[in-house]
């Protein structure tokens, strides 16, 4: 009979220490992508008396989070003159807007202070760019 040799405490510290240091390096990865201040998505905001941004997000597509990262320059610029919301497609709420709006996940809907909808941009580009149509959508 051969015996096999006893695994040393040492080498189950390492396992526990490797695998403890890559939970820790995934947690701190995933909060760096969380947005940093949620967006509402009360969608009754819109024509509540101030212009009205709303972008269509997927949790399970890219363009969604590009977008929302194109608008936090913005948002931080003009949050006390507009209500930034998101339509989640995760809620019910949230795809009755993409569906009555004929949009999907990474569009942005710009809306007067009284809910008139203004602009429609599907696939912002730039953060230039939606700024350009806010300040349009302002002027009105």
């Amino acid at each position: 009979m051969t015996a096999t040799p006893a695994k040393s405490p040492m080498a189950t510290w390492k396992k526990w220490l490797i695998y403890t240091i890559a939970l820790g390096a995934s947690a701190i990865l995933i909060w760096t992508q969380l947005p940093k201040a949620p967006y509402p998505t009360d969608l009754n905001l819109v024509g509540a008396g101030k212009p009205a941004i709303v972008l269509v997000y997927d949790v399970n597509t890219a363009g969604g989070m590009m977008v929302m990262e194109l608008l936090s320059p913005i948002r931080d610029e003009y949050g006390d003159q507009v209500e930034f919301l998101v339509a989640s497609l995760g809620l019910p709420e949230g795809r009755s807007f993409a569906q009555h709006y004929r949009i999907t996940s990474g569009a942005v809907v710009f809306f007067s202070a009284d809910a008139s909808q203004t602009y429609t941009i599907r696939a912002p580009e730039s953060t230039e760019q939606l700024r350009r149509m806010l300040e349009r959508a302002i002027a009105q």
